[in-house]
């Protein structure tokens, strides 16, 4: 079997690097291990509205409620709120992810991608050290692809990079342990995402409610890897709602659990290889969300790839022009925010509780993370001095 990419993963970011090279007029194959694309769900199933603007998605399947803004609660249960109201732009959507993954993989398919489901890569295909495909097993079956491009898609557990050399270790204060329980009967505010921060609540990292619809909602809980022991994340999370009454009487219909990179990007670029995606460690290192970076990176991938094939030059210098795309669209914002998460985690409950009562009546000017971080340094300059330079304060 010969093709010009091969695409290891059909998660968001794999699905859009293929739809994008195929329809330069590529030759894709999209190889997955999981018999059914999206399914397991291992996701909060938050998602920014922005996406709208990128016309990678059709239709309104995947949506499965769209909420007004993110309330975010310090130790003491202060709230401070960042609403559509006092910020004048869109906000997010709560996902069905299932259907989200596989309406990007039919956009992919209907442009010429292939799928291959149940395959999964074993090793990259090297000759003379250069990489010339990827080795798979089917079922009981195993055999090579060929192929000029392989992109490695594969998640936070990413195989691809590691077989090319690519430092993709992960050290435990770059990783979040994170449960997840999509809870029914429960009594939430549909309008809002809500945040619960705190060193006893979630250490190093956050509980979250994203409301699906007025009794339904994902409920979930990030702990940083070196602060967290086996089993820790969903034990705080079974306290959590066993505190709080509109969720302690839910009962659970789903449960997963899984990790987040909270990391710096690796090397996305090798000769006749890209990262990207998870794999590529392109999430948000405060959020731990990575879909809007997965479809923003797939597409500068996959015409970075497609003019590859026109070319037909396949190395890293050719390629880089992808690792130059993404650093240009958000590199600068995973860095501030790698930045910001080692800066909070210095911070006890005390400081968190004195920090969100001094921005609970801001007045914020967008719906993001970097508005709520300019308010911060605006309040206190001398405490968050490191990050004024990175948002262009000073």
């Amino acid at each position: 079997m010969e093709f010009d990419v091969v695409v290891v993963g059909s998660g968001p970011a794999g699905s859009t690097t293929a739809r994008f090279a195929a329809e330069t007029g590529a030759k894709v194959l999209i190889v997955e291990r999981r018999s059914e694309v999206g399914v397991p769900i291992l996701c909060g199933e938050g998602v920014s509205q922005k996406i709208d603007k990128w016309n990678i998605l059709e239709g309104k399947r995947w949506i499965a409620n769209k909420v007004d803004g993110a309330r975010i609660f310090s130790p003491d249960k202060t709230m401070v709120k960042i609403s559509a109201d006092m910020a004048g732009n869109e906000t997010g959507y709560v996902l069905y992810r299932d259907i989200f993954d596989q309406e990007l993989a039919r956009s992919a398919v209907k442009v010429g991608s292939k799928l291959m489901l149940k395959t999964e890569a074993t090793e990259l295909l090297k000759e003379n050290g250069k990489i010339v495909g990827v080795k798979v097993k089917k079922f009981d079956d195993t055999f090579e692809i060929k192929a000029d491009v392989i992109v490695g898609a594969d998640g936070v557990e990413s195989k691809v990079g590691k077989w090319a050399g690519i430092k993709t270790t992960l050290k435990p204060y770059d990783l979040e342990s994170c449960a997840q329980y999509t809870l029914t009967n429960v009594d939430c505010n549909n309008n809002y995402c809500d945040f619960y921060l705190g060193n006893k609540i979630a250490p190093g990292g956050y509980v979250w409610v994203f409301p699906k619809r007025k009794d339904e909602a994902n409920v979930g809980i990030g702990v940083l890897g070196s602060l967290s022991e086996k089993g820790m994340a969903l034990k705080l999370l079974d306290k959590f709602i066993a505190s709080h009454p509109e969720l302690k009487k839910g009962e659970p219909v789903r449960l997963i659990a899984g990790a987040t990179p909270v990391a710096e990007p690796i090397e996305t670029v090798k000769d006749n290889l890209i990262l990207v995606g998870d794999a590529a460690r392109h999430v948000d290192p405060i959020t731990g969300g990575g879909l809007t970076t997965s479809l923003e990176g797939g597409k500068i991938a996959g015409k970075t790839i497609g003019n590859a094939v026109k070319e037909q030059r396949f190395d890293k210098e050719t390629l880089s022009a992808y690792e130059a795309g993404w650093k240009k669209a958000f590199g600068k914002k995973l860095h501030r925010n790698y930045v910001v998460k080692e800066i909070l985690l210095d911070f006890d409950d005390k400081t968190l509780n004195m920090l969100a009562d001094s921005v609970k009546d801001y007045n914020f000017q967008e719906f993001s993370t970097l508005s709520l971080v300019k308010a911060l340094v605006f309040k206190h300059p001398t405490l968050l001095k490191k990050l004024a330079p990175l948002i262009k304060l000073v």
